[in-house]
């Protein structure tokens, strides 16, 4: 049986997938080790790289390739400031990764670039970004109000979304786009994603044992 695209594009991307979810930041962030403001912090850094990856995609609605993965509900940066000035922490700083991560998206010119970015960071939030919702409600005593980012209500279940987005990652090669661009762009969103993570991990100094911290 001849191995789907998107079963291609997890396969291919499994260790540097893997790589980026095990950055201390991030190991630190989910077992409870770091407090709230971490959390703000990262939502910080997310605030420009989902707001260029959202005017990309407006500006690709249209485009063929890029036309079937289209979807407003999607959007996150609304969400993140509301959930940034429920946490009272407006006006943390920006990483340079953050920055570059941003610019990156600014440049891209092909929508092959701009799904492996659409699929990296939307479908990462549907499945393993669920778990960080949740985990900061239960370490850092977080709000609902305040976690509208993994708030995916508004495109339906979960897993019916997730096998449609897949399904249409598999038709990019019939639909005439190259699916080793999707590849190579992936692994490069992976990439700006680790370096994200690695520089707050420089930022953020986990106590020596695991403490729950509340949001003051």
């Amino acid at each position: 049986m001849t191995e789907t695209f998107s079963a291609r594009l997890k396969a291919s991307t499994a260790t540097i997938h893997d790589e980026v979810e095990h950055t201390n930041f991030m190991v630190d962030l989910m077992e409870g080790r770091l407090d709230a403001h971490a959390y703000a912090l990262l939502l910080t850094q997310y605030a420009p790289i989902y707001a260029a990856l959202e005017a990309k995609s407006s500006e690709f609605a249209a485009d063929p390739i890029f036309a079937p993965f289209y979807d407003a509900g999607l959007f996150r940066t609304e969400r993140i400031h509301s959930d940034l000035q429920k946490l009272a922490h407006d006006g943390l700083p920006l990483t340079s990764s953050a920055e570059a991560y941003a610019d990156h998206l600014n440049r891209l010119t092909k929508p092959e670039q701009l799904i492996a970015h659409h699929y990296t960071r939307y479908l990462g939030d549907l499945s393993g970004g669920q778990a960080i919702g949740a985990l900061m409600g239960r370490h850092y005593f977080v709000p609902a109000e305040a976690l509208t980012m993994w708030d995916f209500a508004e495109v339906g279940k979960t897993k019916p979304y997730k096998d449609a987005y897949r399904s249409r990652l598999d038709e990019i090669g019939a639909a005439g786009g190259d699916e080793h661009l999707v590849i190579e762009e992936t692994m490069t969103a992976f990439r700006l994603n680790g370096r994200l993570l690695a520089e707050l991990t420089t930022k953020v100094q986990a106590p020596a044992t695991a403490t729950a911290t509340a949001m003051s």
